[in-house]
């Protein structure tokens, strides 16, 4: 794998993640049922995979239980994560949805803090209110008519739920690598699982949970989880192992771009001209924080999980 097809598979997996969020609008269904299906149907199209991998590891090389127990874990804040995203996106759009989720690279320092005792890098101390303030542009905070303070909280909940994921992958990683080796499709797939029947238990208790009807209903959402979960991760998981992880942290961004295109193009869902300014704010937020990271700790946040490294960390949800 050479640096630029690298590039090219992070793109087209960014390309993908947007896609999914276009697809998620375009669903007539519950949000949380879509979250769950999502998920769900993606596991059967990870298994060859996952089955793949677990045939390659047996005694030293075998995965370590506590890494399959973070996934599980994990996966109960993913589906919080898709939860409030899919929501989101019912309410102010796939494109500004897809934005306000980068809020996570600012959450994760702060989780960091709380839990180790890891003081932020003094940039936050800019970054933070820059994001923010780009947050509070997006929900149209010059515009009170029309303000979307509802879908907003939606969004910046997904981010937080996808921080908390981040943060449970990163800590019960396989704490000797070389030992070790990662699993990252048997890894996700043990996350879709649990992020789906998290997802749809809830949906149920609260009587909100939708069963596809017909091939028609279960078609989109066969797509997505093909699109969203499969499509996405493959494409990183492979770029990653030939591009550095500030190229593909960054590169990342690109997904939050492709939705507000997206859904300019497909569903004319045009942001004003202040929406378009907070999610340049929010946007150049991340990047910043994502090159500051890189250079305070010697190494980058990767979007998310590598073939070598189930604990990256990236700077983007998802999706």
């Amino acid at each position: 794998m050479t640096p630029a097809r690298g590039v090219v598979l992070m793109v087209l997996g960014t390309l993908a993640l947007a896609a999914s969020a276009a697809m998620i609008s375009a669903i007539d269904g519950e949000p949380l049922s879509v979250a769950a299906w999502r998920c769900l149907l993606a596991v059967p199209m990870l298994l060859p995979l996952a089955a793949w991998e677990l045939l390659r590891r047996s005694g030293p090389a075998r995965v370590p239980a506590r890494t399959l127990i973070g996934a599980v874990v994990a996966g109960v804040a993913l589906g919080v994560d898709y939860s409030f995203y899919n929501t989101s996106i019912t309410m102010i759009g796939p494109g500004i949805a897809t934005v306000l989720i980068n809020i996570q690279v600012v959450i994760l320092p702060l989780i960091a803090w709380a839990l180790e005792g890891v003081r932020p890098m003094r940039q936050l101390a800019l970054i933070i209110p820059l994001m923010l303030a780009g947050v509070a542009l997006t929900a149209g905070a010059l515009d009170l008519e029309n303000l979307q303070l509802a879908g907003v909280l939606a969004g910046l909940a997904a981010g937080t739920g996808y921080a908390l994921y981040l943060a449970i992958i990163r800590r019960t990683a396989p704490r000797a690598p070389r030992r070790h080796r990662s699993a990252p499709f048997t890894i996700l797939s043990l996350v879709c699982l649990s992020a789906g029947v998290t997802t749809a238990l809830t949906a149920a208790g609260l009587g909100r949970l939708e069963v596809p009807q017909g091939l028609q209903e279960w078609a989109p959402m066969l797509a997505l989880a093909f699109v969203g979960q499969v499509l996405t991760y493959l494409c990183f998981n492979i770029a990653m192992t030939a591009i550095s992880e500030t190229a593909s942290s960054t590169l990342m961004l690109l997904s939050a771009v492709f939705a507000v295109a997206l859904a300019a193009v497909l569903f004319a869902d045009i942001p004003s001209a202040w929406q378009l300014v907070g999610c340049a704010m929010i946007i150049g937020g991340a990047w910043w924080t994502a090159v500051a990271a890189r250079r305070r700790a010697g190494g980058a946040v990767p979007p998310t999980l590598p073939v070598d490294d189930p604990a990256g960390r990236r700077s983007h949800s998802p999706r």
